[in-house]
């Protein structure tokens, strides 16, 4: 009996093993995936970088400079101070024109700060405007978070050493000890290694991080303090009344598609091993035709799949505001449906075997849907990934048009860019895998 066992385990390790390329992807496939989690999870970048924060200066004055320097130090964000005229000549940005970029290109540009010009205020502070765009609550939090830490730890010796609030040497060495007395008090240190700090320029460079200890009425005593300084309004300018949930919606809606529909691509393998083709081309239907009917088939699958999500959203989280967002909602998942089945179609021209197609799919879906922002938001990404790869992937347009429709009420014109790239991608795509299977032996 034991003789028996060992041979049909060895019969099952040969096998596996002659299917090389599946040997290597069930390997493969899940140290790439702990290489993509452990980049985002793992705080190997250092946290969020390169989110995009436009700013306009319209007080134009030294303390404005450095206030923009300062922000340009943070490397959480990336400041844009100018744009490029059509004759390549670059001016500083317009108040009219940065809002209206947050309206058009909502995706690429999410805040707006505005240095007025009356930035000093009358009393002694700064005033600001904040416009910002929440599409994802925890981008929000942090962008606006890190802003606030920054431009209080660094930029509140910019209000002492002003010599327009009239401070003199005297007044603000009474400043400084009042202050020192003030945090000792909320914060439990000694105020004179404070006042020490205060007066070396240590103290606000470095006291309020990110990590610092800010819970019950220190979490108060803080607010009120950066409140008093930074009056900063702000005006949110998308997805008032919107549930922040469209974003899980339409990434996991996009996610599921794609193995949905990959799944269904592949049974290819199955029709081929149980000779249906050859009865098939026995008949009046030839290869192309075949082929064909498999597309339409996976993609009216993949558009059902796709409503059915979305008003299961709809009936859960309540994603749907209006019945003006129908129409964008079905024309760009129609276009991401015809994208992920022209993608499973041609991951089962290369794979030779059902084992090949499932790893290299299970692979790519993964890879594409943690880079396209349908895992977790954009932000949380590598820089050099989010520019270079994350536009790249039918994951990032198919997620694009989605939260275009949700978040925004983008209209069917607004989403034409996306839904055409995601039918490019399925004319490009369906076109290879047509050569691949005119090349291939599925017909055979």
């Amino acid at each position: 009996m034991m003789n028996t066992l060992l041979a049909l385990v060895s019969k099952e390790l040969r096998v596996f093993w002659n299917d090389r390329t599946a040997v290597v992807l069930s390997f493969l496939v899940p140290m790439v995936l702990i290489t993509i989690f452990g980049m985002i999870f793992g705080g190997g970048g250092g946290g969020p970088s390169g989110i995009r924060v436009l700013v306009v200066d319209e007080a134009n004055s030294e303390t404005s400079e450095k206030l923009i320097e300062i922000l340009r130090s943070e490397d959480t964000f990336r400041i844009f101070t100018d744009r490029s005229l059509p004759e390549g000549e670059s001016v500083p940005l317009e108040r009219e024109y940065a809002a209206s970029l947050l309206q058009t290109d909502a995706s690429t540009y999410r805040y707006l700060l505005i240095l007025p010009e009356d930035l000093l205020s009358e009393d002694f502070g700064f005033n600001l405007e904040l416009l910002y765009n929440p599409q994802n609550t925890i981008e929000n939090n942090i962008v606006q978070g890190i802003l606030q830490k920054t431009l209080f730890s660094q930029g509140f010796p910019l209000l002492l050493n002003n010599i327009e609030y009239g401070i003199t040497d005297s007044v603000q060495d009474a400043f400084n000890g009042d202050l020192a007395m003030i945090i000792s008090e909320h914060f439990g240190a000694d105020p004179d290694e404070i006042l020490e700090e205060i007066n070396s320029g240590g103290f606000f460079g470095g006291a309020f991080s990110a990590d610092s200890s800010a819970e019950g009425e220190e979490t108060d005593a803080s607010d009120d303090l950066l409140g008093g300084v930074f009056n900063m309004e702000k005006t949110q300018v998308f997805g008032k009344g919107k549930n922040p949930a469209s974003q899980s919606v339409g990434g996991w809606a996009v996610m599921f598609l794609l193995f949905s529909l990959t799944g269904a691509a592949s049974s290819l393998f199955e029709e081929r091993d149980q000779g249906l083709f050859l009865r098939i081309l026995a008949g009046p239907a030839n290869r192309t035709q075949i082929l064909w009917s498999k597309f339409i088939f996976c993609a009216l699958l993949g558009l059902s799949q796709m409503v059915v999500l979305i008003l299961f959203g709809e009936v859960v989280f309540d994603v749907i505001t209006s019945w003006r967002q129908l129409l964008p909602l079905f024309v760009v998942s129609l276009a991401a449906a015809s994208a992920a089945t022209a993608f499973g179609m041609l991951l089962s021209s290369i794979a030779k075997t059902p084992a090949q197609a499932n790893g290299l799919g299970t692979f790519l879906i993964l890879g594409m849907s943690a880079f396209g922002g349908a895992m977790f938001p954009l932000f949380m990404i590598p820089e050099t990934i989010r520019t270079y790869i994350s536009p790249f992937t039918l994951v990032y347009w198919a997620m694009d048009g989605l939260l275009a429709v949700l978040w925004r009420d983008a209209g069917l014109v607004q989403v034409l860019p996306q839904v055409g790239v995601l039918f490019a991608i399925a004319c490009v795509v369906l076109s290879i895998a047509l050569w691949r299977f005119r090349r291939g032996d599925l017909f055979r």
